[in-house]
């Protein structure tokens, strides 16, 4: 096998991580100037590879960009939609929101490889960079009550798990209401925007959006979300791995919308990561957080909850973490 190809499988192995060229070079029995050769070699292929002083070498693993027309044969739904790929947008949200305005009653479906102004639930800013990522957002019109509406982020987690499981075979779960995560890291977020007259309680529409690291950042996550954000890939599989997860949320999305009103909820609460553990319960109404232990998730996908005085409730509203001991 020539150099460079041993090179390659060394970095395709360690995926995110740095290995560094003295590392390369004691594993394959060469010297220091060698490797270096062999990187220049694998660059001059068409290999994207990063290199940081003190750190090494590292395979950049691109998500190759989505293509419509290959994207709607892998589509199932027989609905009619529009889809829109860019490269770069400010919020795949906002592209759906100005969309419905100038185009009432047609259903799409928005995928950028990057996000300059992506957020998440009140407002929170989500991090989305770009190659490592999928940000989709779909326009639907779904004939459908006020008080259901309130229910497609949690219908939305399931089918994103299940579109994770089918196009990754990586299994997540969901905690509640709407993060989804794979071990102790969130990989994937949620964020619902209804369209709808509070007077009477008529639903327009809604722009469900979706946020999902793929892989590590190149430049790692910044902040605190080292701690708390995590990835689904360590490391490409070769495939277009952007191009199946898009297919499979569709898929899935779309079919649990056309399944009777909350049949999803048993399996809302079989990926619920939550149930068992204490949290600490915040209701951003001004009240100091309390901490509870989680019941369960009814048959309205509320979280049910036990105070550490021993009252009960159904949470359909707020926000949990994880209480650490």
């Amino acid at each position: 096998m020539a150099t460079k190809d041993e090179i390659l499988k060394i970095l395709e192995k360690n995926g995110s991580t740095f290995t560094s060229g003295e590392e390369m070079a004691s594993m394959l029995y060469l010297t220091r100037a060698a490797v270096w050769k062999g990187i220049k070699a694998l660059e001059k292929a068409g290999h994207k590879i990063e290199a940081v002083t003190n750190k090494g070498y590292r395979l950049v693993k691109n998500a190759p960009a989505v293509n419509v027309n290959e994207l709607r044969a892998l589509i199932e739904t027989d609905r009619e939609l529009d889809i829109f790929t860019f490269d770069e947008t400010e919020s795949t949200n906002d592209s759906a929101l100005e969309y419905a305005r100038k185009n009432p009653g047609r259903e799409a479906v928005f995928i950028a490889d990057r996000q300059t102004k992506g957020r998440g639930r009140r407002g929170r800013e989500f991090y989305s960079p770009k190659d490592t990522g999928l940000y989709m957002s779909f326009l639907i019109y779904p004939k459908v009550s006020f008080e259901e509406a309130a229910n497609f982020t949690c219908l939305t987690a399931v089918a994103l798990c299940e579109a994770i499981k089918d196009a990754l075979n990586v299994d997540t779960g969901i905690k509640w209401v709407n993060d989804i995560f794979l071990g102790d890291k969130k990989v994937a977020g949620i964020l619902t925007e209804g369209i709808a007259s509070v007077e009477d309680r008529k639903f327009s529409h809604a722009v469900i959006g979706a946020g999902i690291n793929i892989y590590d950042p190149y430049e790692g996550f910044p902040g605190t979300l080292k701690k708390t954000a995590g990835f689904l890939l360590k490391e490409s599989t070769g495939e277009n791995v952007r191009l199946k997860l898009a297919a499979a949320f569709i898929n899935r999305l779309f079919e649990r919308l056309s399944e009777p009103t909350l049949s999803f909820c048993e399996d809302y609460r079989k990926l619920s990561i939550l149930t068992g553990k204490y949290v600490r319960v915040e209701n951003f109404t001004g009240e100091k957080p309390k901490y509870a232990l989680v019941t369960g998730i009814d048959d309205n996908c509320r979280l049910l909850v036990r105070y550490e005085d021993g009252r009960e409730e159904a949470l359909s509203s707020g926000e949990v973490s994880v209480k650490k001991y």
